[in-house]
């Protein structure tokens, strides 16, 4: 697979889009002037302790109380009010609702991920095989065994399967040193302060592909220069292509079309190449998405007609995820099908096209109803409520009084 990055600055955000294969499968947004909080660790102090919700409401500086739910975490039981505690954003500010944070701290690095606060080792469940996984945490549980005197966890990632034992030490050893960096600041700091922000989104992307990528077009110079310092830092072998875009004629911006992939993005349709289309719809609660066979109608039979035209919505339903980067709960109102068999082909299928998904995605079975049930980690607000603002007429409602209304109750308050 061919998989490029390009990489817009301007005065107030810088614009991350991954492509493979040519076509656009996400887009990443990162402001300025706006602490990126997903990911952050913070030392912060305990304001409320709420019992009824097994839960701690958390000063990290910020405008609103962060959440962290204390059920299951020894570490937090003693916790008091004015305590200070060291926490990181599981997943970042959405809407009305607070950050939400965690005692288990995680360190994402190339090969490994550190949880420096338990000591449980897990491998990436995207290695399915069960006799190369536990080869695989096994070999890597004894490499790290000398260095690792203090039983930090860690969880292997996918790439770790085939890469060097010294690789894997240098990996677990920086963020092993990052760590204590981290308590070493945490007892100087005053409360609240930010411990750990990482410098730009794009390391992030880069870290999460493991440094995949054969090219990557960034039209700021001073930008370029930290990528490449980063990658021969961190993928010293490897071969992407870094090019600064030049062309003073048009803007990177509207060379690559992006004001046409965002207007998409932010209609809720999305047509198939067979003729059928899916409706995506964001609600508080949950992602609601509805396939339609719409002019599709190649084959002899409706069950035919349901089945190919699911199977196309399902590659485009897992590219939506990542384009749009939705995630919570999610409800896929296929078309009907009366074949089980057909069924579990769909979902086997589906499961398939998610696992490009770097966002862990756990597929359900078909409800009593014909909905399927997911659920895609959510860390930040989805893309489309990060490039929108709510409408100053329906104030988020999606509607608006027709004009037969609005004169109705002119003339009653006339009257």
């Amino acid at each position: 697979m061919d998989r490029e990055l390009l990489a817009i600055s301007s005065k107030h955000l810088y614009l991350y889009v991954i492509y493979e294969n040519n076509e656009p499968v996400e887009v990443r947004i990162e402001y300025k002037d706006i602490i990126k909080q997903s990911g952050n660790i913070y030392k912060g102090k305990i304001k409320r302790l709420i019992p009824a919700m097994n839960a701690a409401f958390v000063d990290i500086g910020e405008d609103r109380e962060a959440f962290l739910p204390i059920k299951d975490i020894e570490e937090c039981k003693n916790l008091k009010v004015g305590s200070p505690i060291v926490v990181q954003v599981k997943r970042a500010p959405i809407n009305t609702k607070g950050a939400k944070l965690t005692c288990k701290i995680t360190l994402p690095g190339k090969y490994l991920v550190l949880m420096p606060t338990v000591n449980s080792i897990s491998i990436s469940s995207k290695i399915e095989d069960t006799s190369q996984r536990e080869a695989v945490k096994e070999r890597i549980k004894n490499i790290l065994k000398p260095f690792n005197e203090e039983n930090y966890g860690f969880i292997i990632r996918t790439v770790a399967a085939t890469a060097t034992d010294e690789a894997i030490i240098d990996d677990f050893l920086n963020l092993k040193h990052l760590w204590e960096n981290i308590i070493s600041r945490s007892k100087h700091k005053r409360t609240p302060s930010l411990l750990f922000e990482e410098n730009h989104k794009i390391f992030s992307i880069l870290r999460d592909y493991a440094g995949e990528f054969s090219k990557i077009v960034i039209d700021n110079v001073y930008l370029i220069k930290e990528i490449k310092e980063y990658i021969i830092k961190n993928f010293p072998n490897s071969r992407i292509k870094l090019e600064l875009y030049k062309n003073p004629k048009i803007s990177p911006y509207s060379y690559y079309q992006l004001d046409k992939l965002i207007g998409k993005i932010l209609s809720p349709y999305v047509w198939l190449r067979n003729g059928g289309y899916i409706v995506i719809e964001e609600t508080e609660a949950l992602v609601a998405i509805d396939v339609n066979s719409g002019s599709h109608c190649k084959h002899k039979s409706l069950e035919e007609t349901a089945y190919h035209t699911n199977v196309e919505a399902a590659i485009e339903i897992a590219r939506q995820l990542r384009l749009r980067d939705l995630g919570g709960i999610i409800i896929i109102d296929f078309i009907d099908m009366k074949s089980e068999e057909r069924k579990k082909a769909l979902i086997e299928f589906f499961k398939s096209e998610v696992k490009k998904d770097k966002r862990p995605v756990k597929i359900k079975e078909f409800t009593e109803l014909g909905l399927l049930e997911l659920t895609r980690k959510k860390m930040e607000e989805s893309l489309i409520s990060q490039l929108s603002d709510m409408c100053e007429y329906c104030k988020g409602k999606g509607f608006i009084k027709n004009t037969a209304l609005v004169l109705f109750e002119i003339e009653n308050k006339i009257n």
